[in-house]
């Protein structure tokens, strides 16, 4: 087991949860006086007290180190669900429709959507589905587009997870983005964020 020092040199230690509060800590001292009153860490702390610990801000952060790295090659398909659709506000501010190549609209399976406030989530539900536009990036400009996507997304909370796409009986590879922690919303049954906007009144 490693000790506890070292155990926290490996992570960020600028801030930390507490009551579901992320704080920041003050200085070394009072951060390793917390660990001192803290669960056990290391091969003898589970998930869900790691989690405490370190908080969903470490938690998300480590999936997005973990995977930014990985959305490379001459193109990338992503499959967009939420404020990215056409005509909503992040599409307009990247200029999806000018910046990328609209694949069509699909179902995928296996996700249910939450309500985050202004924009949703996705998370892993066997029994629902998820309404989301695919797109594609090539070409060095549209990369670069995909790319700051993909760092607003993964730093935001979410992690990329690979699906296969069928788009008018074509099947296509790409991924969604999918939120690090199960949200505590209700889901959205149908699955269709704009509906589900038009439902509420709201624009986006």
């Amino acid at each position: 087991m490693r000790n506890k020092v070292s155990v926290y040199r490996e992570y960020p230690l600028e801030k930390y949860s507490e009551n579901g509060k992320l704080r920041e800590w003050k200085n070394i001292q009072e951060r390793e006086n917390y660990q001192g009153k803290s669960k056990p860490v290391g091969k003898n702390m589970d998930l869900e007290q790691e989690k405490t610990l370190y908080g969903s801000a470490f938690h998300r952060n480590i999936c997005w180190q973990r995977s930014y790295e990985k959305a490379e090659g001459k193109e990338i398909v992503m499959a967009l669900y939420g404020s990215l659709r056409n005509e909503l506000y992040n599409s307009r501010r990247f200029d999806l429709p000018n910046r990328s190549e609209f694949l069509g609209k699909t179902r995928i399976n296996g996700y249910a959507l939450y309500p985050l406030g202004p924009y949703p989530a996705v998370y892993p539900s066997e029994n629902s589905s998820v309404v989301a536009e695919v797109r594609r990036f090539s070409g060095k400009q549209q990369l670069e587009i995909a790319k700051s996507i993909d760092y607003m997304e993964l730093f935001g909370g979410y992690h990329r997870e690979y699906v296969d796409l069928e788009i008018e009986k074509q099947k296509i590879r790409g991924f969604i983005y999918v939120y690090d922690e199960k949200p505590e919303a209700e889901k959205i049954e149908h699955g269709d964020w704009v509906h589900y906007l038009r439902e509420k009144g709201e624009k986006n």
